[in-house]
C-alpha cells in the first residue's frame, strides 16, 4: 500500500461519496488510476463502501453493550450464534472479564429483555451476561489513522497536498 492508496482511504473516510476525479485531482494521478486502486482495495477487503444509517432514526432507542461469559470450549459456537442475531452490530472476542462483547440495538426495553433472556441466554455455552445500557453516545467514528510504511506515521493534510 503506497501513499496514493492511503490518500484514497483517508479521503473516503471523510466523504464516502467524493468523486474519483476529485481524488485524482488531489493526488495528481489519473481518475483511471484512482478507480483501479479503489477496485483493488475493495477486492482485498481493505475498504467497504456502505451507507451508515442512524439506528435512532429507525426507532432503535435501546442500544447496549453486552458482555458474555461462555463455557470453556464453546467460544466459536457461541460467537457464531450471537453474530447471527440481527440486533447485534458488533461482536468481538475479548481477553478479560468477558469472553465476548457485543453491541446491540433494540427498539425498547422489552425488546432488549427478550433479546438477552430469550435469545442470548438460551444459546448453548452461554454462562452469563452483563448488559450495559448506553445512555448517550459521545463518539462514533469510522475514521482510522492511516499509517505509511514501517515508520508508522500518519499521513496528514499538509503531506496529502504534496503527493505527486
Amino acid at each position: 500500500m503506497d501513499e496514493v492508496d492511503l490518500l484514497i482511504l483517508q479521503t473516503l473516510q471523510q466523504d464516502g461519496r467524493i468523486p474519483f476525479r476529485q481524488i485524482a485531482r488531489q493526488s495528481g494521478v489519473s481518475e483511471t488510476t484512482i478507480r483501479s486502486r479503489y477496485r483493488s482495495l475493495t477486492a482485498q477487503g481493505i475498504v467497504h463502501t456502505v451507507g451508515v444509517v442512524d439506528p435512532y432514526a429507525l426507532g432503535f432507542q435501546a442500544p447496549a453493550l453486552v458482555g458474555v461469559a461462555v463455557e470453556p470450549g464453546t467460544m466459536d459456537q457461541v460467537a457464531r450464534a450471537i453474530a447471527e442475531l440481527p440486533e447485534v452490530s458488533y461482536l468481538v472476542i475479548t481477553l478479560g472479564s468477558w469472553d465476548l462483547v457485543c453491541e446491540v440495538f433494540c427498539r425498547d426495553l422489552p425488546h432488549m429483555s427478550y433479546l438477552i433472556t430469550e435469545q442470548i441466554h438460551r444459546i448453548p455455552g452461554v454462562r452469563s451476561t452483563e448488559t450495559l445500557m448506553i445512555a448517550r453516545s459521545c463518539k462514533l467514528s469510522y475514521r482510522w489513522p492511516l499509517y505509511a510504511g514501517p515508520e508508522e506515521r500518519v499521513v496528514n493534510e499538509a503531506e496529502r497536498e504534496e503527493l505527486p
